[in-house]
């Protein structure tokens, strides 16, 4: 029983000394965040890298191994990096809260960390105008058919040097759903910074078209010039046009050729392209 004992302070001391190295070397992380930080003083914005922190994620994940749970992983890296971004610069988070609004609260703190303040407001258009205005360094929606109607994206299509774009969706790590469950809550991140291209992304665009063109249509017109289109998320309708949010594979630039050759190959049905944001892919349970 002493032997025992001893084997078991031992391995208690080896758990103490890794506990420490690894507290050394979050400390360490943050020394250099610091550093970051003041080559990057004067910069506007927030200091926020959806794509960069998907890909640290994404590598993580790709290496990792043995009988640690993957989503802690996660959901330690995410504290981490919540933690972090806003010793860069002043970091909060407003919430639009529908319905089932606890929900997504409960997916915006699990991304951006537990230290930073959030603000709960009643609706999408709200957050909207709070990153607009600069009192949110981001805003978190949910997705337009969870959105209890309200057309949030139709507001991202302005060009205005402080309009919001879509910068990541959440969450990160999809869950794994057992049969007979609901879909879980997902949501849009909205930051006026644009979104960065990790190579493994979706794009949201919006098409202006005259009235009457289905989304299976458009989704074949989309597909003749080379987009691949993953989904059709919403439709508002006026009299004299159709604005479509479309979801497209791949990472998207407004100057990106085909966006041109989209409109240029389908005149009199197509007016026009505007691309309001893109997210990194989220893994898969």
């Amino acid at each position: 029983m002493a032997d025992d004992s001893a084997s078991l302070d031992s391995l208690r001391q080896q758990i103490d000394a890794i506990d420490d190295r690894l507290h050394d070397l979050v400390m360490e992380r943050a020394a250099l965040v610091g550093r970051i930080a003041a080559a990057k003083a004067g910069t506007p914005g927030a200091a926020l890298r959806p794509g960069r922190e998907a890909q640290i994620i994404r590598r993580l994940v790709g290496r990792h191994s043995g009988t640690f749970p993957r989503p802690a992983l996660v959901r330690i890296w995410r504290e981490i990096m919540g933690a972090l971004v806003g010793l860069q610069r002043p970091f909060s988070v407003a919430v639009a809260q529908p319905e089932r609004g606890a929900g997504y609260i409960d997916l915006a703190r699990d991304h951006f960390g537990v230290v930073w303040p959030i603000n709960v407001l009643p609706g999408s258009s709200h957050v909207v105008r709070e990153v607009a205005n600069a009192r949110a360094s981001v805003g978190v929606v949910a997705a337009p058919e969870a959105a209890g109607g309200e057309d949030w994206w139709l507001s991202l299509v302005s060009e205005m040097s402080n309009t919001p774009r879509v910068i990541g969706r959440l969450p990160m790590l999809m869950p794994e759903i057992p049969p007979d469950h609901p879909e879980p809550l997902h949501a849009f991140v909205l930051a006026t910074s644009e979104p960065e291209e990790t190579g493994n992304d979706r794009t949201l665009l919006v098409v202006e078209t005259v009235p009457d063109v289905s989304r299976d249509r458009l989704r074949t017109l989309q597909a003749g010039i080379g987009l691949e289109c993953v989904s059709m998320l919403a439709s508002h309708r006026d009299d004299d046009r159709w604005l479509h949010l479309a979801e497209v594979c791949g990472f998207v630039a407004q100057n990106d050729a085909r966006l041109i050759a989209l409109v240029l190959a389908n005149t009199g049905t197509i007016r026009s392209t505007r691309v309001i944001g893109g997210y990194p892919v989220p893994l898969s349970a």
